[in-house]
């Protein structure tokens, strides 16, 4: 398992991030260079395809820019010019043409084949057992990385995901140990609160002829806690969550304790007008009498050995036509 350390900068929200970046292509018999960006396209993204040389002054050179036989640009100088990619495994065949001066063509070719790759983010942290959403990375738990790559051959030949070289990186710290072939998973642990991590993963074919890119950051969310109202027949209501005040419908309610984003279930303690009540998740609470009174309710869970920590509070309330307020919970 790979750990974040302190002094780590690490994307779960979940959160895809696809930021520009540039790769040269160049060939050995030709002087002039050839600058993709973003480096590793996505199918039917738009790449700034830009010419470079140091042997030729491009300035005073006629450069010519096609994309699978058709000019996209034709002019001097460095400037780029903007090609639309294909569909998935879709090659675009793009190539530069500079006449020099004396009269000489030199000429790259930067075959181009767009691939697209995600990254599932499933942090391993508390919620309740229906909890329809994503969960939120807590400190120093634990998060699963799941690549899902759609690289292809041609359009039509998928490119077998086990078969394919996985890079992760770290920041700008390749993670040896983790990355190979067919490495599509990556287990770690969250950096410390108020810091984030950033991800990288790099797919390859085994020939490197399809490139594909994936970020993420991991960035750890305080932990909270929410009460339910629970029936003994049909269970925690995890549908309303209770805040402010709860009113007694009868002489006695039981409640549950529900805490999230904790990187192990943490310990319960209930208190009612201030009083221990118990350290389990489910709480009873019963009034007597005649009249109707208030109680302050509060539950408060911490992981032992960190900063995890939550409470939520609220109000009890009791009917009318009851004697003044006299409650307990176990």
């Amino acid at each position: 398992m790979l750990k974040f350390g302190i002094s780590a900068s690490l994307l779960l929200s979940l959160l895809l991030v696809a930021l520009p970046v540039a790769a040269q292509f160049s060939s050995e018999e030709s002087p002039v260079s050839v600058i993709l960006t973003p480096n590793y396209p996505r199918p039917y993204q738009t790449v700034l395809v830009s010419p470079r040389s140091s042997l030729i002054d491009l300035t005073s050179s006629t450069v010519v820019i096609s994309a699978n036989g058709v000019v996209v640009q034709r002019g001097s100088g460095t400037q780029g010019a903007s090609v639309t990619m294909g569909g998935p495994g879709e090659e675009t065949k793009v190539v530069v043409s500079v006449t020099a001066p004396n009269g000489k063509v030199s000429t790259v070719t930067v075959p181009i084949r767009p691939a697209d790759a995600a990254l599932v983010v499933e942090p391993d942290t508390t919620v309740h057992p229906f909890y329809k959403g994503l969960p939120l990375s807590a400190p120093e738990g634990l998060v699963r990385l799941v690549a899902i790559p759609d690289l292809r051959s041609s359009p039509t030949k998928p490119i077998d995901p086990k078969t394919l070289v996985y890079t992760w990186k770290l920041g700008d710290r390749t993670l040896l140990d983790a990355s190979g072939i067919g490495r599509s998973v990556l287990v770690a642990t969250a950096p410390p609160r108020y810091r984030d991590a950033d991800v990288t993963l790099l797919i390859t074919s085994q020939d490197s002829s399809v490139v594909a890119e994936a970020k993420t950051t991991i960035s750890p969310r305080d932990p909270i806690v929410r009460i339910y109202p629970f029936d003994p027949l049909l269970g925690a209501d995890y549908d309303h969550a209770l805040t402010a005040s709860y009113t007694l419908t009868s002489t006695e309610a039981t409640l549950r304790a529900v805490p999230y984003f904790f990187a192990s279930p943490p310990a319960i303690e209930w208190s009612v007008g201030g009083t221990l009540q118990g350290a389990q998740r489910d709480l009873t609470v019963r009034s007597s009498g005649n009249g109707k009174g208030n109680a302050s309710l509060e539950v408060r869970t911490k992981l032992q050995g960190t900063t995890q920590l939550a409470s939520s509070r609220l109000t009890l309330r009791f009917g009318e036509g009851k004697s003044p307020l006299s409650i307990f919970g176990f």
